[in-house]
C-alpha cells in the first residue's frame, strides 16, 4: 500500500469517527432536550418522613406537572413531569425556575424568565397548586412558609380603628369624598368621573332586565326581583337608585343600604350589627354619601410615609375571610366589601349582612351551597331561603359574587392581578405624578392598560373575552329557559295530584341547587372573564341538575277521549 493510500484510508477512519461523534452528540443532545427538568438534592439527602406532592396549571401550550419532595420546613426536589411548552422559548422557563425556586425555597421569590412569561407562571402555579393540595394540608404542610398563596398579597389590609374614628362627641364622622378633594385632586376628580356612567340609554332609560330576559318574572316568582330589575349604573347612583326601587316596601331595613354608602358602613362600626335592622324609612334621609373614601381608607388615605392605607370598614368581610384576611391583597378585599354573596342572616337580632364562607376555600359555589343547605347553621332550623315561588321552591337569590368568582379555584389571574389592577389604572398627571385613577372601568376600556400589560400574555384580550361573554350570555339564556320550564312543570305536576309531598319536594329540592348555579353565574357582572373555568362549571351544574329534576317527572298522559 502507497503513502497515498494510507493517507485516504486514515482519512476516511477519521470521517467515519467524526460522523460517529456528530450521531453521538445528537442523541445525547436530544435526550438532554427531552430529559425531565429536577432540581434539588440527592436521593440519599432526602429523609425518610417527606413526602411527594403533586400540582397541575396551564402553561402557554398545554398542562404543566409538577411532582415536589417536601417536608413542613424545605423542599428538597422538584420535578416537572409533564409538559408542551416550546423548545427555546417557554422550555427555557422549564429548564430555569425549577432550580431557583429550589435555591429559593420559595415559589413567589422568583421572577419570570425573560420572554417566558406564561410558560413561568405555569410552572409557579404548578408548584403553588402542590403545596395547596389535600395531600398537603393532611401532611399539615403550611402552603406559606413557600410563598404558595393561592391568590395574590402584595399589600395587606387594615382593620378599623373604632375608637380612633370617633369624635370627641363619641360619634363617628364620615369624611366625604369632598373634604379630601384638595389633599388628593387626582384622586378626587377621577372618582368624579364616575358620574358619566349613568347607565341611561339614548332614550334616557335604564336597562330593563325583566324585559331583556323573560325568565326572571318566573325564577324570581313572588320576589321583589320579579317585579323591578334595573341594570346596574355604579357607585354614583347607588342611593338613588336603592330609594327609588319598587322592591323597598314598609317592612325594608336599612340594611339594604349596606353596599349604597358609607353613612350606614360609620353607623354599624358605631352602633354594632343592630344597626342593620333599623327601618329603611328611619335612615334613609342620613344616607347621603355615595361609595366613597370612607369604605376603602376609614378618615385615613395614607399613612405618616405617604404610604396607602385600604382599611376593611365592613366587618362581615373580615368574618367572611376568617384567618386568610393576610392572604389576600388589600384591593381585592376594598373591592370585595360590596362586590359579594351575602345574606341576611335569620340568627342575630336585626338580621345583619353576613357572608356565606369564613375563608378562600369555602367562597367556592360548591361551599357556599352546601352551607346554605346546611340546617344546623340556622335557628329556623331548615336549609336558608330567600323566597319562595309558586312552583313551592324555596329559592336562594345570590347576590353579586364579583370577590368570590374571581378568588375561587380556576381564577386564571387571582395570583398575579388584584380588582386595582384591572379596574383602576395608573395614570399620570400633568406634572408627571403617578396615581391610581378612582375612575372605575372595565380593563377592555383601557388600551394602556392592555398593551402595557395584557399584550405581554393575550394576542388580542378585548377578542378573547367578547368570545367567552357571548358563550356564556347564550349558556345563560339557555339555562334559564330550562329552569323556567321546570317550574312551570312543577306547578302542572303540582295541580295534577299525581305526586306525594315527597315527590315534589325531592324534584323541588334538586331545582334549588340548580338555580343557586345558574343565579351564581347570571348576577355576576363579569359574565364570565373574572374566572371562565367557575362559570362554565356552574352553568353545566345548573343545566345538569335541571335534566335531573325533570327526568323525576313522569310523562305527562293525554285523557282519553
Amino acid at each position: 500500500m502507497d503513502k497515498k493510500q494510507k493517507r485516504e484510508k486514515r482519512l476516511d477512519r477519521i470521517g467515519l469517527a467524526c460522523g460517529l461523534l456528530l450521531i453521538a452528540l445528537a442523541i445525547f443532545s436530544s435526550i438532554a432536550a427531552n430529559a425531565t427538568p429536577v432540581a434539588g438534592v440527592k436521593d440519599s439527602e432526602i429523609p425518610d418522613h417527606a413526602i411527594t406532592l403533586t400540582g397541575t396549571a396551564d402553561g402557554r401550550n398545554g398542562p404543566i406537572s409538577v411532582e415536589v419532595i417536601t417536608d413542613k420546613d424545605s423542599i428538597y426536589r422538584i420535578t416537572v413531569t409533564n409538559h408542551t411548552e416550546t423548545e427555546g422559548i417557554g422550555d427555557q422557563a422549564v429548564k430555569q425556575l425549577p432550580a431557583q425556586i429550589f435555591q429559593a425555597q420559595n415559589v413567589s421569590a422568583v421572577d419570570a424568565v425573560s420572554g417566558a412569561t406564561i410558560s413561568s407562571e405555569g410552572i409557579r402555579s404548578a408548584i403553588a397548586a402542590a403545596f395547596l393540595s389535600n395531600e398537603a394540608k393532611a401532611a399539615d404542610i403550611n402552603p406559606k412558609h413557600f410563598g404558595a398563596n393561592p391568590v395574590k398579597a402584595e399589600l395587606l389590609a387594615l382593620r378599623p380603628d373604632v375608637d380612633a374614628l370617633k369624635g370627641e362627641d363619641g360619634h363617628i364622622k364620615v369624611l366625604t369624598s369632598a373634604d379630601w378633594a384638595e389633599t388628593y385632586p387626582n384622586e378626587y376628580l377621577s372618582w368624579k368621573q364616575n358620574e358619566e356612567n349613568d347607565g341611561l340609554d339614548e332614550n334616557g332609560e335604564l336597562e330593563d332586565y325583566l324585559k331583556e330576559y323573560p325568565m326572571l318574572s318566573t325564577l324570581y316568582d313572588n320576589y321583589g326581583f320579579s317585579w323591578d330589575y334595573k341594570g346596574a349604573r355604579g357607585h354614583m347612583f347607588d342611593i338613588e337608585d336603592v330609594t327609588h326601587t319598587e322592591r323597598v316596601g314598609g317592612k325594608t331595613m336599612a340594611s339594604c343600604f349596606t353596599c349604597k354608602t358609607p353613612n350606614l358602613t360609620a353607623m354599624v362600626l358605631e352602633e354594632g350589627d343592630t344597626a342593620y335592622g333599623k327601618p329603611f324609612a328611619e335612615v334613609k334621609d342620613l344616607m347621603v354619601e355615595p361609595i366613597s373614601c370612607f369604605n376603602c381608607h376609614a378618615n385615613s388615605p395614607m399613612d405618616e410615609l405617604g404610604k396607602v392605607n385600604l382599611t376593611v370598614t365592613h366587618g362581615y368581610l373580615i368574618d367572611g375571610v376568617g384567618e386568610d384576611f393576610e392572604s389576600i391583597d388589600a384591593a381585592n378585599l376594598s373591592c370585595g366589601q360590596c362586590h359579594n354573596e351575602y345574606y341576611f342572616n335569620p340568627n342575630k337580632d336585626g338580621k345583619p349582612t353576613t357572608l356565606p364562607h369564613n375563608d378562600l376555600e369555602s367562597m367556592h359555589p360548591d361551599a357556599i351551597l352546601a352551607f346554605y343547605n346546611n340546617p344546623d347553621n340556622f335557628v329556623t332550623g331548615e336549609p336558608f331561603y330567600d323566597f319562595v315561588t309558586d312552583s313551592g321552591v324555596k329559592e336562594i337569590k345570590v347576590q353579586h359574587p364579583e370577590m368570590e368568582t374571581f378568588l375561587s379555584e380556576g381564577s386564571q389571574h387571582r395570583n398575579t392581578y388584584s380588582c386595582a389592577d384591572c379596574h383602576m389604572g395608573k395614570v399620570k398627571d400633568a406634572e408627571g405624578k403617578t396615581y391610581s385613577s378612582h375612575y372605575l372601568i372595565s380593563p377592555l376600556d383601557n388600551p394602556e392598560l392592555i398593551e402595557g400589560e395584557c399584550s405581554k400574555c393575550h394576542a388580542d384580550l378585548v377578542a378573547e373575552v367578547r368570545a367567552t361573554q357571548a358563550e356564556v350570555e347564550r349558556q345563560t339564556y339557555a339555562v334559564g329557559y330550562e329552569l323556567m320550564f321546570l317550574h312551570q312543570r312543577l306547578i302542572e305536576a303540582e295541580e295534577s295530584g299525581e305526586y306525594t309531598d315527597k315527590e315534589l319536594e325531592e324534584i323541588r329540592a334538586i331545582a334549588r341547587d340548580a338555580q343557586f348555579y345558574w343565579d351564581f353565574v347570571f348576577v355576576e357582572n363579569a359574565e364570565g372573564a373574572h374566572n371562565p373555568k367557575l362559570t362554565y362549571y356552574c352553568l353545566d351544574k345548573a343545566s345538569e341538575l335541571t335534566n335531573e329534576a325533570m327526568a323525576l317527572f313522569r310523562p305527562i298522559l293525554k285523557e282519553k277521549p
